[in-house]
Order: C-alpha cells, then sequence, then structure tokens
C-alpha cells in the first residue's frame, strides 16, 4: 500500500478558524446520526412486523449502514478538523476510508435494490411476480459483498487510500494517474455509482396515471415516492463529491483547492441523517414511537381510546396493529 506524501497530509493547510466550525458541525451529524438511527433500528428490531415486507427490511438495512457509519466513519475526521491536524496516524487513515467506503458503496447498492422493490410491487402487484424475505435478505447480502469485495480491493493492491482534501479525511488516491490507480477508479465510478444511479430510474418511471393503480396502489404511491425522496437526499449528498472526484481524475488533479476537495467530502456525510430523517417525516404513525415525539403521543392517547396502529411497507400496503404498551414486544 502506498505511503508516499502521507507525512504532507498531517500538515495544517488551512486556517483552524475554517476547520474548527466544520468540525463541529461534524460532531453535531455525529450524534444526531447516532440518535436517530439508533432509535429507529431499535424500533425495527423491537417490533417484529416490521421485518415482514421487503421494503421494510430494504430501509431497516439503510438505517443499519448509516448507525455504522455516523457511530465510525464521522467521529475521527471531526476531532480531526477541531485538532486542525490527523493525530490517528495511517492506520486510522485506512479505518476511517473503509468505513466510509463500505458504507457508501452498501447504501447505494441497497437503494438499487429498493428501486426494483417498488418498481415490482407496484406494477406487478397483481401477478405471481414477488420479492419473498429469503430473497430479500439474499440480495442485501451479497450488496454488502460486493461493497466489501471494492473495499478490500485497495488494501490488497489495486489502487491504496489515502490523505484527502486537507487532511482531515482519507478516501481512494484520486489523484495518480498510474494504470493502477486509474483502472480502479474508472471501474467504480462505473459499477459504483454511474450503474446504480441508472437502476433508481426505475422507481421514478413508474406510471401512477393508470386507472387501476389509482384505485388499488394508493398506499404504494406513497411508499414509492418516499423511496423516491431517500434515493434523492442519498444523491444529493454524494453527488457533489462524486463531481470532484470527476474532476480530480479526468480533468485536473490540482484544479480544487484542499478545502474545496474536503468540503463535498463532509458534506457526502450527510446522507447518515437522510435516510431516518425522510422516513420519519413520510411515515407520521413512526414519529409516535420515537422518544422526542413521546409528548405528543401521550397527549393524543389522552383525547382518543382507538388503538395504537403502526404503518408498514409490505406487499400489499396495509395497517398492522402493535402490541399494547403493556404487552411484550414480539408476542
Amino acid at each position: 500500500m502506498s505511503t508516499s506524501n502521507n507525512l504532507s497530509s498531517f500538515k495544517q493547510l488551512e486556517p483552524c478558524y475554517i476547520l474548527r466550525p466544520i468540525g463541529y458541525y461534524l460532531i453535531f451529524l455525529w450524534v444526531f446520526g447516532m440518535s436517530l438511527n439508533g432509535s429507529i433500528l431499535y424500533i425495527f428490531i423491537r417490533y417484529k412486523k416490521l421485518r415482514q415486507s421487503s421494503t421494510n427490511i430494504f430501509i431497516g438495512s439503510l438505517i443499519l449502514t448509516d448507525f455504522i457509519g455516523a457511530c465510525f466513519e464521522i467521529p475521527m475526521p471531526a476531532i480531526a478538523l477541531i485538532k486542525c491536524r490527523w493525530i490517528f496516524g495511517y492506520v486510522g487513515c485506512v479505518f476511517e476510508a473503509v468505513i466510509a467506503y463500505f458504507s457508501g458503496c452498501s447504501n447505494m447498492y441497497i437503494l438499487c435494490l429498493l428501486s426494483m422493490d417498488r418498481y415490482f410491487v407496484v406494477t406487478r402487484s397483481f401477478t405471481a411476480t414477488t420479492i419473498t424475505i429469503k430473497q430479500t435478505y439474499t440480495s442485501i447480502l451479497c450488496a454488502y459483498i460486493f461493497a466489501l469485495f471494492w473495499t478490500l480491493m485497495p488494501i490488497i493492491g489495486w489502487s491504496s487510500y489515502d490523505f484527502e482534501g486537507t487532511g482531515a479525511s482519507c478516501s481512494i488516491k484520486w489523484e495518480e494517474r498510474s494504470f493502477n490507480v486509474l483502472s480502479y477508479n474508472m471501474t467504480i465510478l462505473i459499477f459504483v455509482y454511474l450503474i446504480p444511479v441508472h437502476e433508481h430510474r426505475r422507481s421514478t418511471n413508474i406510471n401512477f396515471s393508470a386507472s387501476f393503480i389509482r384505485r388499488q396502489l394508493a398506499i404504494e404511491h406513497r411508499v414509492t415516492y418516499t423511496v423516491i425522496f431517500i434515493i434523492g437526499g442519498f444523491l444529493l449528498a454524494w453527488t457533489p463529491y462524486a463531481i470532484s472526484v470527476f474532476i480530480r481524475v479526468f480533468i485536473d488533479e490540482h484544479l480544487l483547492s484542499p478545502l474545496s476537495g474536503t468540503i463535498p467530502a463532509i458534506f457526502a456525510k450527510t446522507s447518515v441523517v437522510w435516510n431516518p430523517f425522510i422516513y420519519i417525516i413520510r411515515n407520521g404513525n413512526f414519529r409516535r414511537f420515537l422518544p422526542v415525539f413521546a409528548y405528543h403521543r401521550i397527549q393524543k392517547k389522552r383525547k382518543s381510546s382507538n388503538p395504537t396502529h403502526f404503518s408498514v411497507y409490505p406487499y400489499s400496503a396495509v395497517h398492522l396493529p402493535l402490541p399494547a404498551s403493556s404487552n411484550v414486544p414480539g408476542n
């Protein structure tokens, strides 16, 4: 693994008054991302009914990946920005890059699977073609394996990980012009970004104007748009970074300043909060089970004696009752 130019990455490339606010922003993102993803992940684990539909399982896997990313991907760059230098050594650089890269690749592939899932659910709801729970878990496992494959390649010699931008974070080595590095960079841009983005178009090309869809799949309509928003949020977070990478790889590696290379990478880390945030906003019933909305839930219970229901996303969208608060979860 190449370690050339690593020492220069430990030098302060920008004034601290610029780096530290970015670091504090990452601290906020770290706490918010862990809390939000952790709360939703806890609810997914607590209520088995939520794991009985393919769409929910895909969303749950996104939440899990975002939780891992929030816990392990963000702290080191945040501390480095506040300290105005990298203090974790080259091994720490590789660790941070592996977590960030694996999280991004996994989510890209799982979002691709989620798009395909919504396409089949909406367009083939009245046929025998469905995605079983076993197939769902198998496809998620394949997504993780593909992500792990691309993540391990730089460790075993196809390209390498290195510091980027101001030296406060690490990623794939983008600037080097050797065949080893260029071949890897071009391959992942195609297989990790362009092809999945093309597949994401499935969920945006569904014709909801058909009368039978309007009548029979009103809830699927809303669920599919939720998926579109989740995909859009992810692409919004990662596309500026993809553009900066494209400039460094194919145009001029010195065109962007160190800070211009860091800001898109930091902005991409906001993807760890997009999925849970959009999921909560789009699913009103879900908010009742998050601690931050506990007060509103209590007030609503005082006004109504109706049993609480939880909207889930099964093959044919229905409302499934959750266990009463006095019951043991899962019973």
